[in-house]
């Protein structure tokens, strides 16, 4: 029994960084999701699942909330940075190592913005529902709308908290990546660690179908032929009139005239192209 208990610890242990590693675009592995499920209860209790990706060699961009108690605009400032924060009363940022002290107080506020923008999905576009089928089956479609519907549930219950602190209604959050400069770069042209330039804000817009679908514009659904096709003039081609198919030659000179044959209608020296003398 003891040897089962230490087994079971162990495997408590080696899951969530397996479960780091194998985590792709669109969740985790399923075996390691199946290994980890009956574990992660237990190891939310000892803060095993914690994040490794912070200790790498090379951690990447770090991620920040902004909240603004009372928006005044749909669009945020571009540039957002923790000076300019600094002179807006109404905007905090998280994590601040201004407002939150001891540093174990940032750092959970460090870990709840990484949280929130790990588990940013999203949101689909309308006609997402028509292309269920052989290309977009429908587990990956609720997989999509449910990892959405956890994103919209974190966020809400943030700004709830919010409220709740700051007594205000509106609260606006958006979420902030601060890239680490390359080290190339950096050595030939040393900046601040806290330069504007490396703070972007990640906006929330939907993800476009060909995104979705893996695919490029031209090889979603085309137009049927009996549409009509806009001509290079602009005039619209008639439905009835025989066009080329895409793959034929195209057997003109740079007159317009058929190759091999000659052009009688020259159109004199001085006459601008695409004009003919009236």
């Amino acid at each position: 029994m003891l040897s089962v208990l230490v087994l079971a610890h162990l495997t408590a242990v080696v899951a969530p960084p397996l479960a780091f590693q194998s985590r792709g675009p669109r969740g985790l592995s399923p075996s390691v999701s199946m290994l980890l499920s009956p574990l992660a209860a237990y190891g939310q209790f000892l803060y095993l699942d914690r994040g490794y990706a912070f200790f790498a060699p090379d951690p990447g961009p770090s991620h920040l909330m902004r909240v603004e108690l009372a928006p005044g605009g749909e669009a945020p400032p571009e540039k957002v940075t923790p000076e300019t924060v600094a002179r807006d009363p109404q905007v905090r940022l998280y994590p601040s190592l201004e407002d939150q002290w001891p540093r174990l107080l940032y750092h959970r506020h460090f870990m709840l913005a990484e949280f929130l923008n790990d588990a940013y999905q999203p949101a689909l576009p309308a006609e997402t529902a028509r292309l269920v089928g052989e290309e977009l089956p429908i587990e990956e479609l609720q997989a999509w709308r449910t990892g959405r519907e956890r994103y919209e549930r974190i966020a809400n219950s943030m700004r709830d908290h919010l409220r709740h602190q700051y007594g205000k209604t509106e609260i606006r959050i958006d979420r902030l990546e601060h890239m680490i400069p390359d080290f190339v770069p950096y050595a030939e042209n040393p900046t601040p660690l806290n330069d504007p330039p490396t703070y972007v804000l990640l906006e929330d817009i939907p993800i476009t179908l060909e995104t979705l679908l893996g695919v490029m514009p031209q090889d979603l659904p085309q137009p049927e032929p009996s549409e009509s096709v806009p001509a290079p003039s602009g005039e619209p081609i008639p439905s009835g009139q025989p066009q080329a198919g895409p793959f034929e030659k195209d057997h003109t000179n740079d007159s317009g005239s058929p190759a091999g044959s000659i052009n009688t209608n020259e159109e004199p020296v001085g006459v601008s192209e695409g004009v003919r003398p009236q």
